[in-house]
């Protein structure tokens, strides 16, 4: 007898919403927690210095909403994609292998057991970055006016523009402009990030890493533990910084969801790093 299964295939859901319109200008202020003079930690408390300043920066960044648009419509699957019929164990994995095949021309993995999908974070970098440049060579501009010289200091610059924006979750799903569900598993592209001015911890790892990758900065690698992703940079380490072991250097971590200087991050994670708790996914 003949015989048919229907496949469905778990997954997480996200959704993202487009700007209509022409090009905008988006002005930024946000303050460079690197800036600070802490004078020592307590835990997660940082006992700064009551005299010392902080560098406050701003920055204008014109943005196209064509490229927006494009950008939100490149990427994610159609939740049609992702039920099917198939009539033996060989139609199974013939199916799954094309789907695999159509998820990642849009920004989509596939697990290993093939039965849920995952971000490809260096697709959606690669894809970002020549719509982002001219953004990151804004921020690196005024943050050179400012006096910012070193590698690093443009490196917080970066980190701490990417923390002021606000955290928050997407929604489970958007609706594309034929009324058609589309699954992003839980992120938005990075230009979306920053004209939307919030995002989550892996929307905001991918922003943070598309600016300073676009302008060959720094090379980042994301850190990703139970439900939460991180970052480490490729900078010379200072003696109190907090730092993984990735290809035989120490790189420098940063906590990209809220104010946290290079080199430090919360002790959870570390906890999960002594307890290797974690991935780490690189980007080339």
């Amino acid at each position: 007898m003949k015989w048919i299964n229907t496949y469905i295939l778990l997954l997480c859901l996200t959704a993202s919403s487009a700007f209509a319109g022409s090009t905008k200008r988006y002005e930024f202020e946000w303050k460079d927690i690197n800036t600070r003079e802490v004078v020592r930690w307590e835990g997660d408390t940082a006992i700064v210095n009551p005299r010392s300043s902080i560098t406050e920066l701003d920055c204008s960044i014109k943005i196209s909403n064509r490229d927006i648009d494009a950008a939100i419509e490149s990427f994610g699957i159609p939740k049609s994609w992702t039920t099917f019929t198939y009539t033996s164990e060989e139609d199974l994995q013939k199916k799954q292998v094309s789907l695999q095949k159509k998820a990642a021309r849009r920004g989509i993995k596939m697990s290993d057991d093939m039965k849920s999908y995952v971000i490809d974070y260096q697709w959606v970098i690669d894809q970002s970055s020549r719509e982002l440049r001219d953004a990151a060579k804004d921020i690196r501009s005024i943050a050179r006016r400012k006096g910012y010289r070193s590698r690093r200091e443009l490196v917080g610059a970066f980190a701490s523009f990417v923390q002021s924006l606000e955290y928050r979750l997407p929604p489970n799903n958007r609706i594309d402009d034929n009324g058609k569900e589309i699954i992003t598993i839980g992120a938005n592209m990075p230009i979306e990030v920053l004209t939307n001015q919030w995002g989550d911890c892996d929307s905001k790892s991918m922003l943070f890493a598309t600016l300073v990758r676009s302008i060959d900065l720094t090379e980042v690698v994301f850190i990703v533990k139970h439900e939460h992703v991180f970052a480490a940079v490729d900078v010379i380490p200072e003696p109190e910084d907090q730092t993984i072991r990735y290809k035989g250097d120490d790189w420098v971590l940063i906590e990209l969801t809220d104010a946290w200087p290079i080199g430090r991050v919360p002790e959870e994670h570390m906890e999960c790093i002594d307890q290797k708790q974690f991935e780490i996914v690189g980007l080339h």
